[in-house]
């Protein structure tokens, strides 16, 4: 079950965390802890709360794997409107893609799962970890590389006069 549309942000305590993009759906969060204290992951902030209970009402799924770390579980946060926090360990972790199903109905207690503002990974402590994400819908601009074959015949465009742009005020 595909999330709302989202760009995915980063949060982190003497760590450093990045997010990677690969489609719409899927995505890889790398975490680096400083210290056994450290802590960071990624963050699914919609400026709009969503209702989880009629976005999933048979449940939320979707596919982790720990992309060869050392990464055995992860903290699951969704957080309401109010600041109210739910949270869950995801266990089993391993470096294949694997299925998680959490109950809205069942699971999720303590928050208004009507708006919810938040859904984060949690990683803590030290180390390099990372986890594959299969669950958008995430803001992406593919990138294209150049053509294998390079004696491809140029596609004209139809008659155009190119205008032109600026991020100063005047162009």
């Amino acid at each position: 079950t595909q999330l709302p549309l989202v760009n995915p942000g980063i949060f982190s305590s003497a760590a450093t965390v990045g997010n990677v993009m690969t489609s719409k759906t899927f995505m890889t969060t790398s975490y680096t802890g400083n210290t056994a204290n450290s802590f960071g992951g990624t963050v699914y902030t919609y400026a709009t709360p969503i209702n989880l209970t009629t976005l999933f009402p048979s449940g939320i799924v979707f596919s982790l794997d720990n992309n060869g770390t050392v990464l055995p579980e992860v903290i699951l946060e969704i957080k309401d409107e109010n600041n109210n926090v739910w949270k869950a360990k995801l266990t089993g972790l391993s470096s294949s893609l694997q299925k998680y199903l959490i109950s809205v109905s069942g699971n999720i207690e303590g928050i208004d799962k009507t708006k919810v503002k938040e859904i984060v990974f949690v990683f803590s402590g030290q180390g390099t970890k990372s986890l594959d994400i299969d669950w958008g819908l995430y803001e992406f601009t593919p990138s294209i590389p150049p053509a294998a074959d390079q004696n491809l015949v140029i596609t004209q465009l139809p008659l155009v006069n190119p205008g032109i742009f600026s991020s100063a005020a005047t162009v």
